[in-house]
């Protein structure tokens, strides 16, 4: 247990740095929204873009450990949308919207960045290969859900153009098909996505904590406990019985477990602020997230490895 605890303690150390950062008043928060937008629409989608042209995409390869990943998203998502039975004053459309994305997004920063700790010769790629096939979907189905939830504002030609627009869906869908069409990248262009890269991990893992708020951890209801238990326990259950039921390795089972078990991703909030989600139910949920994570992670990975 200790020395799965050590596997994630740099992501520990990153996120209480940006933390530190933000508190010590070095950074204002525009400088974070900049630094977010960067990570967001530059770093991440050409460390997509590079992991997937080299990845192996293939049905025989891939198909089963993507599938795994997504019937665990799939049920998580369900049970979600069944809260949707509880009379509206327990639980309204803003609420539910904000528990879907929560139980569905990842932030895949910190699987990343755990599985090339755990795997330093493939975790990375494989957890890139599960980027790549699901960010899209889950992308499609959040925004779809939001937009469904808030009828209000609902627009499929708004909602089509969010999807087109979303950066980590580009950089998955140019990734994806030069890695189908077999289109060779010259070294330059390669050599100039790795530089991008390299800074996408540790940029956004600082944006992370910057974002960690210790006053929404005062706040724990059903729906924090809900969003907790369908993110470290269920998912993770799911993922695991389908990845046994395909027969994976065990490096693809424990990425794929990884993978679903992750917070939620930032972006969320974003979404749910601007699609008239419950933001604030959302940033809570994410920040108590993070801090079961550093029990869950190590947990996790002493019954998995």
């Amino acid at each position: 247990m200790i020395q799965t605890f050590y596997v994630i303690l740099p992501l520990i150390l990153m996120v209480a740095i940006g933390q530190i950062a933000t508190r010590s008043g070095r950074f204002t928060k525009s400088d974070w929204i900049g630094i977010e937008k960067l990570s967001f629409q530059i770093l991440l989608p050409a460390l997509l873009i590079k992991a997937i042209v080299g990845s192996d995409l293939s049905l025989e390869k891939s198909g089963f450990y993507g599938l795994s990943i997504l019937i665990a998203f799939t049920v998580a998502g369900a049970l979600t949308m069944a809260l949707r039975m509880l009379p509206k004053s327990s639980l309204d459309n803003a609420a539910l919207s904000s528990l879907f994305q929560a139980a569905t997004r990842w932030n895949g920063l910190i699987t990343l960045t755990i599985a090339d700790q755990v795997f330093p010769d493939n975790g990375l790629i494989i957890v890139t290969v599960a980027m790549g096939l699901m960010i899209p979907v889950i992308n499609i189905s959040n925004i779809i859900a939001v937009s469904s939830l808030n009828a209000r504002d609902f627009s499929v030609m708004a909602v089509t153009k969010n999807i087109l627009k979303n950066p980590l869906i580009i950089g998955c869908a140019v990734g994806i098909s030069l890695n189908l069409t077999g289109t060779p990248l010259p070294d330059p262009i390669l050599q100039t996505l790795d530089y991008i890269s390299r800074g996408a991990l540790a940029v956004g893992l600082l944006a992370v904590g910057a974002g960690f708020s210790i006053r929404r951890l005062l706040v724990l209801n059903w729906r924090v406990l809900w969003a907790i238990s369908i993110k470290f326990i269920v998912a993770p259950m799911i993922a695991w019985i389908s990845a046994a039921y395909f027969g994976l390795g065990p490096v693809e089972t424990v990425c794929a477990i990884l993978v679903v078990a992750t917070p939620t991703a930032t972006n969320g909030y974003i979404i749910a602020r601007q699609m008239g989600g419950d933001s604030e139910l959302y940033a809570i949920i994410l920040n108590w997230q993070l801090v079961v994570s550093v029990v869950a992670f190590p947990m996790i990975l002493a019954l998995a490895v």
